[in-house]
């Protein structure tokens, strides 16, 4: 239905050389989606963030973060802003933000 770039290469000013790209997906069926992304040797991978919400895939360097939940898609949209907004360079500080935002959890 939709996606975005997303991540550090995003987020940061200047973006980190040598990392993955990120994509955030909204798709009618997370399930099926990532059974066919499977299929062509996508990786199902865990992470830092709730996994109930989204999944996470993986192929080389591309990562695919995976919802059928526009609510969170605009929260994790939101938080991407944020750390734009802000230049937050640190990925323990993106964490936070994106922990706050999506889940309203409070880290220090």
């Amino acid at each position: 239905e939709k996606y975005e770039q997303v991540g550090s290469t995003v987020t940061c000013n200047p973006p980190p050389e040598n990392t993955d790209l990120d994509y955030l997906l909204l798709v009618p069926d997370a399930t099926k989606f990532c059974n066919d992304a499977v299929s062509m040797e996508w990786k199902i991978e865990g992470d830092e963030y709730e996994l109930d919400q989204f999944i996470s895939l993986r192929q080389v360097k591309v990562n695919l973060f995976v919802t059928e939940d526009n609510k969170f898609y605009e929260k994790f949209l939101l938080a991407t802003h944020v750390c734009k907004s802000l230049n937050v360079m640190l990925k323990k500080d993106r964490i936070i933000v994106f922990q706050a935002v999506l889940y309203g959890n409070k880290q220090s």
